[in-house]
């Protein structure tokens, strides 16, 4: 009897969803997100891998439908974040526990867990088209004050999240940031065996 060999399909990209991503700083002022859109956004974030499932992530969410609250989480940003960040549909303060529960010590993974986190929230969220900015650009200790916030638990980002403008000047001003953004080739950050030792040579993902 005679095997066929399997044909296994050589991926040329990877998920468009990931090139797809991108931080805006203009957002359509009257959008909002749907209360349905939301939950899928958190539920996505719930299902990130976490040490010991500890799952030590925590989001506090304002939206623009309630201007007070909204207003309070634009006071914790700087000044350079409070120009844009006002256009968003919603503001979510993230927040590291930093404690284990089954023993109370030092969960020193809570800020990878929380990453991972929001990176599904991220992947979720382009692909509902609802774009999210990660902000490091924010007072901690004020938010910690505004928000209660024990010593157990740690204020890592701010995320601006909303549906980007309709209209041809803002398309021009996408694609020529879009045209400006560069990462870095494979070699530069994965080595084989040994610090940096390359693992890849420079190949056709590595376009931009």
């Amino acid at each position: 009897m005679q095997i066929k060999a399997l044909q296994i399909e050589q991926k040329k990209e990877i998920l468009p969803l990931i090139k797809k991503r991108w931080s805006p700083k203009e957002f359509d002022p009257e959008k909002t997100i749907s209360q349905n859109d939301l939950t899928l956004l958190f539920e996505a974030a719930r299902w990130a891998p976490s040490s010991r499932n500890e799952q030590p992530w925590n989001f506090i969410v304002v939206t623009k439908d309630d201007p007070e609250q909204f207003n309070k989480m634009i006071n914790l940003l700087t000044e350079s974040n409070k120009s844009w960040a006002s256009t968003a549909s919603a503001l979510i303060l993230t927040v590291a526990s930093l404690q284990l529960a089954h023993n109370n010590s030092e969960n020193s993974y809570a800020h990878y867990d929380l990453g991972a986190s929001v990176a599904n929230l991220t992947m979720q969220a382009i692909a509902l088209n609802i774009y999210i900015h990660q902000m490091g650009g924010f007072y901690r200790d004020k938010a910690r004050e505004i928000f209660q916030l024990t010593e157990n638990y740690a204020p890592v980002s701010v995320l601006a999240a909303g549906y980007l403008p309709e209209d041809e000047n803002f398309e021009k001003r996408k694609n020529e940031a879009l045209a400006k953004r560069k990462r870095k080739s494979l070699n530069e950050f994965v080595f084989r065996n040994n610090w940096r030792n390359p693992f890849f040579e420079i190949n056709d993902f590595q376009k931009n």
